[in-house]
């Protein structure tokens, strides 16, 4: 099983924001919604597209691709809409005082 590794601080994503990190080579949005974190791979299911450069909606939990518009919940990596159908990977989130860990495996 796979460690958790330190990939952000709270204060590097603002609340209701999403950002990308690269973890060896693998791309990882991070989504904040008040004190919770989620992460997510940061490649839609459906086509190469950074999630990270598409819409967040924080009170829902979404993130919708900018290339067609497929959206995810964050939570649990659901597509939502298509064209997407296929899930996207979600990891395990801790927080370590300011911190942000994300158990990528």
């Amino acid at each position: 099983m796979a460690d958790f590794v330190k990939l952000a601080t709270i204060h590097d994503l603002p609340d209701g924001g999403m950002r990308a990190v690269e973890h060896h080579g693998r791309r990882i949005a991070l989504f904040r919604v008040g004190d919770t974190v989620y992460a997510t791979d940061d490649i839609c299911s459906h086509d190469y597209a950074e999630l990270s450069d598409g819409f967040f909606d924080s009170d829902d939990c979404v993130v919708e691709c900018p290339l067609h518009g497929s959206r995810f919940d964050v939570r649990t990596g659901r597509a939502l809409t298509l064209p997407a159908f296929k899930p996207i990977d979600v990891f395990e989130v801790q927080r370590q005082g300011d911190d942000v860990l994300v158990r990528v495996g």
